[in-house]
């Protein structure tokens, strides 16, 4: 099993300058999508999603210039959500901190700078629930009503583009100016997950996967969503997704669908690999932590609280050892 399949086809696909730019093009308003030279646009290196958020959120940050040649970078922050937001996540709240880390990064390397470079935060969802996050950051603040007009030029306002997949018709994500395997890919996203007939769906999107196939590097694209396919929808047989892509595509797709089983065995094998390092690196944490907590604490530190921390995630570890030196008592030091 792949440990995110969601994660691995966002990243693997809208990883790219060439797939995104349909996207964001089509979700940014008119006035600005006009005025940006999309040949610009660049994959910035690194990551703002806390790790302990990972398994739900993909995050991906691009720049990009003017088309009248100023040196004026706009960065667009893409988040991608596979599962509804918690209820008390604030996600307005932590695409502001986001926001703020990218523009410590900047400054840091441009201290000299005058103004920070705009950033417009994208939110590409495809849950199984309906979007019901507030968009608006002021919206979190707890403002009364009769003196927000008063305050509002002090608050922190900002909105974030959504890109609901649920929202769209299959129609308009296929009119969508994006390259094929986009396409492929945003209608994957949108209905493997739930859909028990989804090779009926898929039957009217091989033309796209022809394109897909026939692009360069065009089958390893293609294994690509087709192992998301075979990951994330019980009903898909994976002789029946080959019968269809031969039939419709030609026995060269055959080796996609190899492929793609290869990524799958791969995958698998990568994660044992990772789980194993993951759990030795666990277990040594907890030996160091429990040490920690014996010279603070001594005989507090009993049968009860060694289980708690010998199942605890690598996560809560990490916090739980952040505070070694600040907690007052045992109690502080382990709350959640």
């Amino acid at each position: 099993m792949i440990p995110n399949p969601h994660d691995a086809l966002v990243k693997g696909v809208f990883g790219k300058p060439e797939h995104i730019q349909g996207m964001l093009r089509a979700i940014v308003p008119a006035a600005v999508a006009e005025e940006l030279d999309w040949s610009t646009l660049t994959l910035c290196p690194g990551s703002f999603v806390d790790l302990a958020l990972k398994e739900q959120h993909t995050d991906l940050l691009y720049s990009a210039t003017w088309r009248d040649g100023s040196e004026f970078l706009v960065y667009f922050l893409f988040e991608h959500l596979s599962a509804p937001p918690k209820k008390n996540s604030l996600l307005a709240f932590r695409l502001l901190r986001y926001q703020v880390r990218i523009w410590e990064d900047w400054h840091a390397r441009h201290q000299d700078a005058k103004s920070l470079p705009m950033i417009i935060p994208v939110v590409m969802y495809h849950g199984v629930t309906p979007w019901s996050e507030p968009r608006l950051f002021d919206a979190l603040l707890d403002v009364p009503a009769s003196v927000r007009p008063a305050l509002a030029p002090y608050l922190v306002q900002f909105a974030y583009l959504l890109n609901d997949l649920s929202e769209i018709s299959d129609e308009d994500l296929r009119n969508r100016a994006m390259t094929s395997l986009a396409k492929l890919a945003t209608i994957c996203l949108k209905h493997a997950r739930t859909s028990a007939d989804f090779i009926k769906i898929l039957v009217r999107w091989m033309d796209v996967a022809g394109e897909v196939a026939t692009a360069p590097n065009g089958l390893n694209a293609l294994a690509q969503v087709l192992c998301y396919i075979l990951e994330v929808n019980d009903h898909v047989q994976r002789e029946a997704l080959q019968a269809l892509l031969e039939r419709e595509l030609g026995p060269e797709a055959k080796e996609a669908i190899v492929t793609a089983g290869q990524q799958i065995r791969q995958e698998g094998i990568e994660q044992g690999r990772q789980e194993g390092r993951r759990e030795g690196r666990r277990e040594g944490e907890c030996a160091v932590l429990l040490r920690q907590l014996r010279r603070r604490f001594g005989d507090a530190v009993d049968t009860d609280i060694e289980q708690r921390i010998a199942t605890a995630s690598i996560e809560q570890i990490d916090t739980w050892a952040d505070r070694v030196l600040s907690a007052a008592t045992l109690t502080e030091l382990l709350a959640d």
